[in-house]
């Protein structure tokens, strides 16, 4: 076999091996198993339970009870990293881990809302995801009965890649895409999402990925809010959370097997972007 013909199958391969990938991906409620009970008259215990080649963000944890007041959640600590493309120490979990809410006020059935974030290690960070649990309080303490969300920080909104025009909708990728004159590429972005921002930070800064996209429509959907409309367009590519990117011809399909799933280094990123070049 010629050293051309070992090097297309290599990549033929490394396209097949990314979309099998992308499909053994497990539904989160899977991947990121929750359950919740009274461990006694006034505390919650919140669990989940983590696949296998699966994690979790300790401080994307959010509660709130419907019908009673939940006070600061415990969470124990995490495996710390300092992360690069958030530039900051993450901590977080795999395997299980075990939250205990306090609650006060109001009584009989209440509703809790867990809100988590977690990513998978093949490169794919699903959206927050809210899970409900009905629980019932012994006891009520005098007067209090409210929803309570866990308060949050907004993170500074990073600055994106340059050159992308963005989507927020189907209908606005539609229209985009109608206009046909180049192979466009769609871009999944989420501010949550880690292996996004490496893309943005490493590849798609490097000089010769600028030069290869002038040549293409570059399209970029942020899901970071995670509304219907997100879930809508992940849904339409059957995408369970970003990175993900896609190529259109100029008729307005998507080019089959192209798909990129995960975060890809610049060098093998341009063979990816040469392929859809010559289309």
């Amino acid at each position: 076999m010629t050293p051309f013909l070992r090097g297309l199958l290599l990549c033929l391969l490394c396209l097949a091996g990314a979309a099998q990938a992308a499909e053994d991906l497990l539904d989160p409620e899977v991947a990121f198993r929750f359950s919740a009970r009274l461990k006694d008259p006034r505390t919650v215990e919140i669990r989940y339970d983590i696949a296998k080649g699966y994690y979790m963000y300790r401080d994307n944890f959010r509660f709130a009870v419907e019908g009673a007041q939940a006070g600061k959640a415990v969470i124990p600590a995490g495996k710390k990293k300092f992360d690069v493309n958030f530039q900051k120490t993450m901590e977080t979990h795999r395997g299980a881990v075990i939250i205990l809410l306090p609650v006060s006020g109001g009584a009989g059935p209440v509703t809790l809302k867990s809100t988590s974030q977690g990513c998978a290690d093949a490169g794919v960070c699903y959206p927050p995801i809210t899970q409900n649990a009905t629980l019932t309080l012994v006891s009520a303490d005098a007067g209090v009965s409210a929803v309570v969300a866990a308060s949050t920080v907004a993170p500074a909104k990073p600055a994106h890649a340059t050159g992308f025009a963005r989507v927020a909708s189907s209908a606005e990728l539609d229209a985009a895409l109608k206009a046909g004159q180049r192979v466009a590429m769609l871009d999944f972005y989420a501010d949550w999402c880690g292996p996004c921002k490496q893309m943005e930070r490493l590849t798609f800064s490097d000089p010769r990925v600028k030069q290869r996209l002038a040549a293409l429509a570059p399209l970029q959907a942020d899901v970071t809010r995670n509304n219907a409309e997100d879930q809508a367009l992940l849904k339409r590519f059957k995408l369970v959370g970003p990175p993900g990117i896609l190529f259109f011809d100029k008729s307005g399909r998507e080019i089959p097997g192209l798909r990129v799933i995960g975060y890809q280094p610049p060098e093998k990123f341009l063979v990816t972007l040469d392929k859809a070049a010559q289309l």
